[in-house]
């Protein structure tokens, strides 16, 4: 399998020209890329939820409230929202139904993200996901109590951000969570 590639930004998030294998930046962790994370939400006020392949090498076996990647270089942020969801899930989207959000600025010791959060109302069954390139083993329907409770409890590699608990309440998402 081909090296993914990175375009690199700075700190502002505008592409420097440079280009760097996925490897390369994991591994020296200095340089910002960007990454898209979608999350898939129903009419019955749940989240598609997915528990990553035992192959990822990051967070492997761990549940994931999202779906998602890094955008390759010379790739749009839509068209790997587009691309990570027909590989992973099978679901092909049209640009106009994902909901842009927000953009997240995340720095860790392990990676400098500029993550950009898309939400996407699908009332599909899970029956006909199809999972494409491996990097998915099962997903589950969850409402958010009980996704909550299971990020509270370890079981998922991520948390629900503030932006995220705002959005879902201007859409109409209202419980004791997204009230907090």
């Amino acid at each position: 399998m081909p090296q993914e590639l990175f375009d690199i930004v700075d700190e502002n998030n505008i592409p420097t020209g440079e280009i760097k294998s996925r490897d390369e930046v994991h591994r020296e962790k200095k340089d910002w890329h960007r990454t898209t994370n979608i999350w898939i939400i129903n009419n019955r006020g749940e989240v598609l939820c997915q528990q990553r392949s035992w192959k990822k090498d990051g967070n492997p076996g761990m549940w994931q409230s999202f779906f998602g990647g890094h955008v390759k270089s010379g790739q749009t942020v839509e068209e790997c929202l587009r691309d990570e969801l027909v590989e992973e899930v099978g679901i092909d989207i049209l640009k106009s139904s994902i909901q842009p959000v927000f953009l997240n600025i995340r720095r860790w010791e392990t990676a400098k993200h500029f993550g950009y959060t898309y939400f996407l109302e699908w009332n599909g069954n899970i029956e006909d996901i199809m999972f494409n390139d491996g990097e998915v083993e099962r997903v589950v329907w969850l409402d958010i109590p009980t996704l909550q409770s299971r990020i509270d409890a370890g079981g998922f590699c991520n948390v629900i951000t503030d932006s995220v608990r705002e959005y879902l309440k201007s859409i109409g998402f209202r419980n004791s969570f997204i009230e907090r």
